[in-house]
């Protein structure tokens, strides 16, 4: 699952997506609050480019214009756990929150911090909390991330409820197609599992794990023909990966 766990880097993305732009008013550039936005920014953009040093002098510069930017705590926290200070994510998590209660982009991070943490209920709460906001500009994210979560409760019913809301909101949201596959491939429910791999491959990429996935759903199915399309391009394109391995152990040399 860890391939499809990929929310710090979106929420810096989406962040970016709304960057503002130098304004023709000087009096706009004077302002601290401005300036804040352009710093947090800034510190965005380093963070992506893994410059974490550089990332840190921006947002602390951020704050220091202006220590009510949520958006600033926001990113700080992602930078925190980047720097594996879990207690200084955590604060400005939770400071982001306090001062912009609707900033679901924060709750969305901090829920995943949480889920990471093993703290599984309060992780639900931030993502549920994130989904009620009716401005929340990337809802399947938290969905997939909600869903993602409920898997490491093991809890199923409730994981599947949050990848069909992903999709509800976004057919081609690729982690939450994988994980339905998984999750109706575990259920018994091969065909079905079959029409989301079938729908994931004509977005995302071939990966190890999916096409370990859609062997595994072939081989469920009694489909001889794909399955060793799926083995085939598994060995050939990944031989040394570790879905490889599995492949091996779960069939030795696969031969049609």
């Amino acid at each position: 699952m860890s391939r499809v766990w990929r929310l710090p880097a979106l929420a810096v993305v989406a962040l970016l997506g709304a960057c503002v732009t130098v304004s023709d008013h000087p009096e706009d550039i004077a302002s601290p609050a401005k300036r804040s936005t352009i710093h947090t920014e800034l510190g965005a953009s380093y963070l992506m480019r893994n410059q974490l040093d550089v990332a840190k002098s921006e947002l602390e510069e951020a704050l220091r214009l202006d220590s009510e930017n949520s958006a600033a705590h926001n990113v700080m926290g992602l930078l925190q756990i980047r720097l594996k200070d879990d207690d200084k994510a955590e604060q400005h998590f939770r400071r982001a929150i306090s001062i912009d209660p609707g900033n679901s982009d924060a709750r969305n991070n901090y829920g995943v911090f949480l889920c990471e943490r093993g703290r599984y209920d309060d992780a639900d709460q931030q993502f549920q909390t994130a989904l009620k906001n009716p401005l929340y500009k990337n809802p399947e994210q938290a969905n997939v991330n909600a869903g993602i979560c409920r898997l490491k409760k093991n809890d199923k019913a409730e994981a599947r409820q949050y990848f069909r809301a992903a999709l509800q909101t976004n057919p081609n949201q690729t982690a939450a197609l994988v994980h339905m596959a998984r999750l109706n491939l575990e259920a018994g429910e091969a065909l079905s599992a079959r029409g989301f791999m079938q729908r994931y491959f004509a977005l995302g990429p071939e990966t190890p794990e999916t096409l370990l996935l859609a062997f595994r759903i072939e081989r469920a199915l009694g489909a001889k023909d794909a399955q060793a399309t799926y083995a085939l391009r598994l060995r050939g394109k990944f031989p040394d990966s570790a879905e490889a391995k599995q492949l091996r152990s779960l069939t030795g040399t696969y031969k049609r």
